[in-house]
């Protein structure tokens, strides 16, 4: 059974699309409520058990951790907000063959690293959820940006032209 791949915005699953048409392709929304009330809509609708699903977006790198336009895949993901007592760390079995990295999913941009990798504002929704529900998640980022520059300096089109390309072959 081919996976479902979630994309946050349309923007980001244009290019993806339009590789793909057959993929099932769902927008979740931006953020953790719209990730989460998605993947429980989908789950009303159709079992996840077994199933695999994909979240596949942009996601901005700290320090340079990673380059602009590199394609990672997330495999421990944290709400970084949350008090340090709260915080679960969620953990992924790597399904790529590309660099795993570690994450933090964000209500807002520039939040500190902490550790990790990149900063994204769907994941840990995806890793709750699958864990809740019993489905396999996985994450794949294209880095757009480095955390804090000015969204006039993200490169989008580079990112999800990788994104696209890379996913490609992972999700037919």
């Amino acid at each position: 059974m081919k996976p479902i791949v979630l994309f946050p915005t349309e923007l980001e699953a244009r290019i993806f699309c339009e590789l793909c048409p057959e993929v099932e392709v769902v927008i979740s929304g931006v953020g953790m409520a719209a990730t989460a009330a998605t993947l429980a809509r989908i789950s009303v609708s159709q079992s996840l058990h077994g199933r695999v699903v994909i979240l596949a977006g942009i996601a901005g790198c700290y320090e340079q951790r990673c380059e602009v336009g590199e394609v990672v895949e997330v495999i421990s993901e944290v709400v970084s907000e949350l008090p340090e007592r709260f915080c679960k760390e969620y953990h992924a079995e790597m399904f790529t063959n590309l660099r795993g990295v570690s994450s933090n999913t964000v209500s807002r941009c520039n939040a500190e690293s902490c550790g990790a990798d990149i900063e994204n504002m769907e994941g840990a929704a995806l890793f709750a959820i699958a864990e809740a529900l019993g489905f396999r998640a996985v994450e794949i980022r294209a880095v757009s940006n480095v955390v804090g520059d000015d969204f006039a300096k993200w490169n989008i089109e580079l990112a999800t032209h990788n994104l696209a390309k890379t996913l490609k072959n992972y999700a037919e």
